[in-house]
């Protein structure tokens, strides 16, 4: 019997409705059967047309055989709902609990295979006792019982059973790599879709036939049947739009989206009702239109596909694919309606996965090759990108440079005669033009970064002396914006080792990234040592970014947040920044609120300085050779191969790190022998030596040091020629000392020549901006530095010689008026009175001799010398004007001092001819000259109680700018005060009561010896 297959209980069984009895029960024949055919549903056995399938009863069946001597077995596939078995009166099990009524009754739906063991036995009378109460339409046995060998039904079934799991596991590994494929590229929705659809398909087939999946997990009846019906409709959907994805890529029709949202609200409905209502919907045949709609949907997409796309060669394996998938479907139906086989045969999905799978495959593979061809020809492509990038940037400088220069002149030139607008227009397409600069050079450093062309000469840097220097920089750009820029780099951090102008354009890039997207607040730099690295923090309360945002700041050409794609760039500064960052071994990092700021932060390696060496303050006062030298600290001793690195160091420092000193070897010196007073400011005393060991060769005063306040004290104390200033200095950087200086000389009166590693046109534009007259990119060749500092200095003595020339130059220059009245008045007295004729010719014979003497063109005359000409003058005037003309003496007898010529002169002069004869009734003008110890200097004070001036005439009086000549003389004399002694004229005057003009002059023993 183990051979023979097994033997189907289709036909007629006797059945006892409403009756759940024994075999001792049905043998005793008191109870009523009705003949009833099997498989089908058992509603025809009550005899009435309007009852349904709820309810209970018996069914009892006689096999004979031949004696046996071995197990047989039962295979139930599907009892409605719950049931109990027997065999010859022996229970063998069931499912669920058979019960009279639906509060008692418990379904279970699960296939069952009961074994029977007998004797020699000729007949075996089976009882299945079945209960109802879900379906209402279908109960009893719904499907096929078979019998046979306990070994011939075990092999059936659990041969149908592990190719149902054998299939649930390839699906499942099908689906696991289609989302691990989709995760990797989500783009690909056809991966998301097959993932689904295997999962869907595995589920139906773990729910159908054995419902293997009630075997695994703890799922009801109801349940089990929802999952079924939801797994089969997930089908359609996923179906359909998986194979319209290999259509098309244009979103899905009018009609496909009406169907699936149909099939969504058949899932809906099937989660959310009771049971009774699903086998509704199964039983009207909504289930099964909306199902197999989907496949005859899939028919005609298959035919698109075909006629759609003839020139994929691949097709063929979708096209299989689709056959199978039809094939399995009408197995389906087939084994369903005619019970063809009792196996489990999974052949047409594992064709279908195939089919998918080399699909996939076989476009993953001509996508690789494609993808290779194409990567090939990009690389090519972005070779000639970058190319032409730097050719055209290198090519648009040129034109660029000249239309800025084009706008400077028209501006400077003709902007008195342009309107109010037109020179808004021009500063604007300035500003653009400069935009446009900086974009080049950003171009450009793209462009050597990505060919690895930059190479960075890194060095031990104060990240102190850095930072000022783009502070400045920035706050020409934020003068139109309510921001407040913060230095917070504290004065202890250690040096770094750093190419300082890289790294100077990665702080000035961040900086300038957070001002732009800052409408109003502050900007922070800050910096702190953790894990011997320095991190530097740029700090704003700007607008913000979001997590979108920020995962894209870093890449090449992209900008900033939505709202803010109108500013200037290109998108190109964060990417150079990450990158210089990273050649120097550190990263930039970025944290971000929207509404908030950011804050970006990168990080440096700390410098090994070593352990015992410090570097010294600069000295103040560094004449000609007067270097600094580096000092151990007290009580430590350097072993002999730290002193060779120590002067190894120094010397790769003198030779190669700021100054190029290559090309001073032979040359002679470039000045007269005059002097020549240079004061240098650097925070870095090896920079200081090597400067003053350039000019050392020249008759230079160099007085040296190293900080910018420092600078401010030392203007004070002397007459200085020239300022030679580095950028990037801790506390006070160049351009801000540019600025200070200013505030007290002119251009003129006090060159000044900044030094600094960074050569972009914005530190060039601020340079000029801040005042300096010139701007040296170090390195510099000290030939170079040589002429360009005998440049400006060589201005400088050639303004003070001109401003000495013109004082005496004006007073040569005697009005005629004065001149004609004064031989009027000599030629009245020699008739009236000879003696005071001789006087009045004494007096402008002194007059006019004192006024042409060559000592007027020196740097500084004797006090008796300056009063000979201004008593002179005013006896002359008193002789012609009289009474109207009175002088008070108050001079100090004793002093002897030294004061510029012509310096009293023009302000009595002034105040004679503008304060006193401009009144009928003339005044009285009193000449102080006085000693005041305790300041150790002498006031000289010309006093009239003339006509006064108004506040803007005193100001307009010291203005450089005043067109006319009037009052030139009075400009020239407080322009030689301020070079000599660093204090000009002081003119008090109010309108109607007269005018005082005073200066002072220092007095010591040397000014009168």
């Amino acid at each position: 019997m183990d051979n023979e297959p097994l033997t189907s209980l289709s036909g007629e069984w006797s059945f006892y409705p409403d009756q759940l009895l024994t075999l001792s029960e049905i043998e005793s024949g008191s109870y009523n059967m009705t003949p009833l055919q099997v498989p089908a549903d058992w509603s025809t056995a009550w005899g009435d047309s309007s009852q349904n399938s709820y309810g209970y009863g018996t069914y009892h069946l006689q096999i004979l055989i031949n004696p046996i001597d071995q197990p047989v077995a039962f295979w139930f596939k599907e009892l409605q709902a719950s049931f109990e078995v027997e065999v010859n009166g022996e229970k063998l099990g069931g499912q669920g609990k058979v019960a009279k009524s639906a509060e008692e009754y418990e379904p279970y739906k699960i296939s069952s295979s009961p074994s029977y063991t007998a004797r020699n036995i000729t007949k075996i009378d089976l009882v299945l006792r079945i209960a109802n109460f879900d379906s209402p339409y279908d109960g009893g046995i719904l499907l096929p019982a078979y019998f046979g060998s306990q070994n011939a039904l075990d092999y059936s079934r659990w041969y149908s059973i592990g190719f149902q799991i054998f299939i649930f596991l390839v699906l499942m590994l099908h689906g696991a790599y289609a989302g691990i494929l989709y995760l990797i590229n989500s783009r690909e929705r056809a991966l998301l879709y097959a993932m689904f659809l295997v999962i869907s398909v595995s589920v139906a087939i773990l729910c159908n036939r054995d419902n293997i999946i009630a075997l695994w997990l703890p799922i009801n009846y109801t349940w089990l049947l929802k999952i079924q019906l939801v797994a089969l409709l997930s089908q359609s959907i996923l179906i359909i739009l998986l194979f319209q994805s290999f259509l098309s890529r244009s979103a899905s029709g009018l009609w496909t989206r009406i169907y699936i949202a149909m099939l969504l609200i058949a899932i809906v409905t099937i989660l959310a009702v009771p049971v009774s209502y699903v086998y509704e919907i199964i039983e009207y045949f909504v289930f099964d239109g909306l199902y197999y709609a989907a496949f005859l949907w899939f028919i005609t997409i298959a035919i698109k596909m075909v006629s759609r796309q003839k020139n994929d060669r691949d097709i063929i394996f979708l096209l299989i694919s689709a056959a199978c998938i039809v094939t399995n479907l009408l197995w389906s139906f087939a084994e369903t309606s005619y019970d063809i086989t009792t196996v489990y045969y999974p052949f047409d999905l594992i064709m279908a996965l195939t089919g998918f799978s080399t699909y996939w495959f076989q476009k993953y593979f001509r996508n690789v090759s494609l993808n290779v061809k194409l990567n090939e020809e990009l690389l090519k492509a972005d070779q000639l990108k970058d190319q032409f990038l730097a050719n055209t940037s290198h090519e648009l400088r040129t034109p660029l440079n000249g239309i800025m220069n084009i706008a400077h002149h028209i501006v400077s030139k003709e902007k008195d005669r342009l309107s109010a607008d037109s020179v808004q227009d021009m500063n604007l397409l300035i500003t653009i033009s400069r935009r446009m600069s900086h974009l080049i050079g950003d171009l450009l450093d793209v462009v050597q970064l990505k060919e690895h062309q930059i190479t960075l000469q890194t060095e031990p840097l104060k990240l102190q002396s850095v930072v000022p220097g783009v502070v400045a920089m920035m706050k020409f750009m934020i003068e139109s914006k309510a921001i407040t820029l913060h230095n917070n780099i504290p004065d202890s951090l250690p040096m770094v080792m750093a190419d300082e102008k890289r790294l100077v354009q990665i702080i000035y890039n961040l900086v300038h990234n957070a001002i732009k997207f800052t409408d109003g607040g502050t900007v922070t730099l800050s910096a702190e040592v953790r894990e011997r690295k320095v991190f530097i923090h740029v700090s704003d309360t700007g607008i913000g970014m979001d997590k979108e945002t920020l995962s894209r700041i870093f890449i090449q050409y992209e900008q900033g947040a939505a709202g803010v794609i109108n500013e200037q760039g290109i998108g190109l500064g964060l990417s150079i920044c990450q990158k210089l960052v990273e050649l120097h071994g550190g990263s930039l990092d970025v944290l971000s609120e929207p509404s908030i700021g950011s804050t970006f932060t990168f990080s440096l390696q700390l410098a090994d300085m070593g352990a015992n060496v410090k570097l010294p303050e600069a000295p103040l006062n560094n004449q000609q050779d007067g270097g600094q030298e580096l000092e151990l600290l007290p009580d430590e001793e350097l072993s002999l191969a730290s002193k060779h690195h120590l002067e190894t160091n120094l010397l790769g420092e003198l030779n190669k790190s700021v100054w190029e000193t290559s090309s001073t070897a032979g040359i002679s010196p470039l000045l007269k022998e005059s002097p020549v007073h240079i004061l240098v400011v650097d925070d870095d005393p090896i920079n200081l030596k090597v400067l003053v060991s350039i000019l050392s060769s020249e008759s230079y005063t160099v007085t040296t040091t190293n900080s910018g306040r420092e600078a401010l004290e030392l203007l004070g104390t002397r007459q200085w020629d020239l300022l030679v200033s580095d950028v990037m200095m801790p506390q006070m950087s160049g351009y801000e000392l540019t600025q200070k200086v200013r505030e007290r000389y002119s251009v003129s009166e006090l060159p000044i020549l900044l030094l600094t590693a960074r050569s972009q046109p914005s530190d060039i534009y601020t340079g000029f901006l801040s005042g300096a007259n010139d701007y040296v990119t170090k390195p510099v060749d000290a030939l170079e530095l040589k002429y360009r500092i005998k440049v400006l200095t060589d201005l400088k003595q050639s303004i003070n010689e001109r401003l000495r020339i013109e004082a005496a130059y004006l007073q040569a220059q005697i009005h005629p008026h004065f001149l004609f009245n004064s031989l009027n008045s000599l030629i009245v007295l020699s008739m009236v009175d000879i003696d005071k004729m001789f006087e009045f010719g004494a007096a402008l014979t002194s007059f006019l001799q004192i006024s042409f003497n060559y000592l007027n063109t020196g740097e500084k005359v004797e006090l008796h010398h300056e009063l000979e000409l201004v008593k002179s003058y005013l006896y002359i005037e008193q002789e012609r004007f009289g009474e109207r003309l009175s002088v008070i003496w108050n001079i100090d007898l004793d002093l002897k001092v030294m004061l510029p010529p012509l310096s009293i002169q023009p302000l009595v002069e002034n105040a004679v001819r503008h304060g006193l004869l401009s009144r009928v009734a003339g005044g009285t003008l009193t000449l102080n000259i006085t000693l005041q110890e305790q300041r150790k200097e002498v006031l000289i004070e010309v006093h009239d109680n003339g006509i006064g001036m108004e506040p803007q005439t005193v100001t307009q009086l010291l203005n450089d700018s005043m067109q006319d000549k009037r009052g030139i003389g009075i400009i020239n004399t407080n322009r030689r005060l301020m070079q000599l002694y660093n204090k000009g004229l002081s003119i008090r005057s109010k309108l109607g009561e007269g005018t005082s003009v005073s200066f002072v002059i220092p007095y010591d023993d040397q000014s009168h010896t």
